[in-house]
This record gives C-alpha cells, sequence and structure tokens, in this order.
C-alpha cells in the first residue's frame, strides 16, 4: 500500500478531482458562451431555448426558491462576502504558517474558486445571459416602432396621467397622504395575477414560471446604490427594495419577475412588467405601472418640448403629485458618490451584454410605450 506524503502534519493536496470539476465547469460554460453567441446572430435559437429549456428548468428552481421566507440573494451577498474575506485571510495566514506543499495548496485554491466562478457564469448564461439574444417584444406583440411626433408623445403622457390619476383615487395613504400598502408580503404574493392576465391575452408573455419577490431586509442601505430591485439569476429569485416609496414597489417588482420570466433586455422588460401591471386585479400594482411608465413618457417629453409638457402635465391630480414628490424626496438623500458608482457598474453590465446604449437602454420603454397605445389603445 502506498503511503500519503504528509509533512509538518499537512497531507499533500489531491489536484484531480479539482482538474475534472474544473473541467466539467469549462465544458459547460463554453458550450453556452458558443450557444449565445449562435443566438445573438439567429434569434430564433434564444427563443427556442427560452421556451424548450429555460422555462422548465426555471419553473423548478424557482418554486424551489418560492418555499424560502427570505431572500437567499442577500444571505449569499452578505454571508458569502464574510464567509470569503474569513476564508482568505485564514487560507494567507495557513500559507505563511505551514510551509509543506505550500504552492500545491495555492493551486487548489485558485482553482476552486475559479470552478465556482465558472459554474456561476454558467448559471448566469442558462438562466439569464442567452435571453439578450431573444427577438424583440414588439415583434411577438406586432407593434410597430418608429418615429413618432411630439403631439404623439403629448397625447400619450397625458393619456397615462389621467389614467393613474383615476386609478389612484381612493387607494390607502399615510398621514401626509402618500399612497402606503400595508402588507409587502401579500402584495408580493399576489404578483402573478396581472401575469396570469395578460398570458391570456398575449402569448407572447405566457409563462408557467411564478417567481414571488423577496423582500430585502437592508433595503434602507441598498438605496444608497439606487438598486431599486434584483433579478439573481443563480436561483431565478426576485429581490425588491421596499424601503423606497410604496408607489414604485409594485412596478418594481413588475420589472424584475419580467426578467425572471426570460426578459433580458430592459427595454422589453419594462414594457413586460408594465403590462402585466396595467391588467392585474389590484388596483395598487395597476397605479404603479401606469405612473412608473408615465414617469418615462413625461420626462422624454420634458426634454423635447415644454410647452407640450405642461399641457400633459396638467392632469397630475392632487394626489398623485404627492406621491411624485415623495419620491424625489427620499431618492434626493442618497445622491452620493456610492449610486454614481453603482450606475458606472451598471452601464458597463449592460453594454457587455450588447445593450449598446447601457443605462439609457430603460428609457426606450417610451417607444414601446408609444407603439402599445397606437396597437391597443389606452392603457
Amino acid at each position: 500500500m502506498r503511503r500519503k506524503k504528509i509533512k509538518n502534519g499537512l497531507r499533500k493536496p489531491k489536484l484531480k478531482a479539482t482538474y475534472v470539476a474544473l473541467g466539467i465547469a469549462l465544458f459547460i460554460s463554453l458550450g453556452l458562451i458558443i450557444l449565445r453567441a449562435v443566438a445573438f446572430k439567429n434569434a430564433a435559437v434564444a427563443d427556442a431555448y427560452s421556451e424548450k429549456v429555460f422555462q422548465p428548468l426555471a419553473k423548478g428552481l424557482s418554486s424551489v426558491v418560492n418555499l424560502l421566507p427570505f431572500s437567499l440573494t442577500e444571505l449569499l451577498v452578505v454571508g458569502g462576502v464574510l464567509t470569503l474575506i474569513a476564508l482568505t485571510i485564514r487560507g494567507i495566514a495557513r500559507l505563511i504558517r505551514y510551509p509543506a506543499w505550500r504552492w500545491q495548496r495555492l493551486l487548489k485554491s485558485t482553482l476552486v474558486a475559479f470552478t465556482i466562478a465558472l459554474f456561476a457564469l454558467a448559471l448566469f448564461l442558462t438562466f439569464h445571459g442567452i435571453h439578450y439574444a431573444r427577438s424583440p417584444l414588439s415583434e411577438a406583440l406586432g407593434l410597430t416602432v418608429k418615429e413618432r411626433s411630439c403631439e404623439e408623445l403629448e397625447h400619450a403622457t397625458a393619456v397615462f396621467a389621467r389614467a393613474a390619476g383615476e386609478v389612484r383615487e381612493g387607494l390607502p395613504e399615510d398621514e401626509d397622504g402618500v399612497l402606503f400598502i400595508s402588507s409587502y408580503r401579500d402584495l408580493f404574493r399576489d404578483s402573478h395575477l396581472g401575469w396570469d392576465k395578460v398570458g391570456e391575452i398575449y402569448p407572447a408573455l405566457k409563462s408557467s414560471i411564478r417567481p414571488v419577490p423577496k423582500n430585502v431586509l437592508l433595503s434602507h442601505y441598498w438605496s444608497y446604490t439606487h438598486i431599486v430591485g434584483m433579478y439573481m439569476p443563480l436561483f431565478v429569485e426576485v429581490n425588491i427594495n421596499t424601503d423606497q416609496p410604496d408607489s414604485a414597489i409594485p412596478a418594481t417588482a413588475a420589472h424584475e419577475v419580467a426578467h425572471a420570466r426570460g426578459f433580458a433586455r430592459e427595454d422589453d422588460t419594462n414594457l413586460a412588467g408594465y403590462i402585466s401591471c396595467f391588467h392585474h386585479p389590484d388596483p395598487v400594482w395597476r397605479y404603479s405601472g401606469l405612473i412608473s411608465a408615465w414617469k418615462h413618457l413625461n420626462n422624454r417629453l420634458y426634454g423635447e418640448n415644454r410647452d407640450r409638457w405642461a399641457n400633459a402635465y396638467a392632469y397630475i391630480t392632487p394626489a398623485v403629485a404627492r406621491d411624485l414628490k415623495a419620491e424625489r424626496e427620499y431618492w434626493k438623500a442618497f445622491e452620493t458618490p456610492i449610486a454614481t458608482i453603482s450606475t458606472v457598474v451598471n452601464d458597463a453590465y449592460l453594454k457587455a451584454n450588447r445593450e449598446e446604449d447601457g443605462v439609457k437602454t430603460y428609457g426606450q420603454v417610451v417607444d414601446l410605450l408609444l407603439a402599445y397605445i397606437e396597437t391597443m389603445g389606452a392603457p
């Protein structure tokens, strides 16, 4: 029998299993990278992948994650970072203290970290990355996206302002007259209702994936990054910043759920999320979707024609104005360098996924909303 080599109480690291795991991770990742490259050249590949592969896989994983009453993503970020720091310090200390097999041990640790990173990349591509190559949602909905006149933009802005004002009447308010949501848990539990409805109307929005949004406990601190929601592809989990004003929370949740249901590009994701809100049976969801869509239209109109903007803004009711003021005042307190850095990182991430306009892509939903009104009528 061959004896294991031991020095200073340490056994020589075994690298065979590590190499095998690395090889598997590398093989899977490269296969998905190639598939994504092919999909960007032929959107039909991404469409077929989303329907035949992603949907069943995401449905299964999401149903398991939904059973957890806490955010797995938040646990990973907080616990994972602390664990990584502790392991790094411990590893460095052991390398210094115990010189035996030092380079082999360092090599093994490096290979393990690289393997974990590759598996994370594979999960990202499987549950999100390939969707950036999907056909535009406008094609599936039969929308005609084209240059629109300022008059059309003014009309749409006024339409959404009136609709939001009508739905806003009678909704719960706090002592300052601002929209108030009494239970985020109940709100998130019913997030699928709007999607179920639109799935019957628009086949392109139909999906059996039903992620239940999760409340992030550290939401207040999250606001310093100006992040209002996050879809975590590794778990098919939707995370929501519930410290932000309540009027924006349902629309934020709808946006992140849209990611979890297979939409990646931000303009398509915005539109899909808003449409689910427009058809939700709960007026709180409808209002949030309407006023969030209105903000995009309003910002575009303000930049193009101040007079037309003033005409459209006149349809904003006092109750809606209170919500908008509360939101402005809330975010004013979080204008920090951290928010700027977060925006730069998000911009780079979007561009890396071939959204050439970066964070400006969010605002491109205006063109889709104008096409939606023309084709489907008032929201």
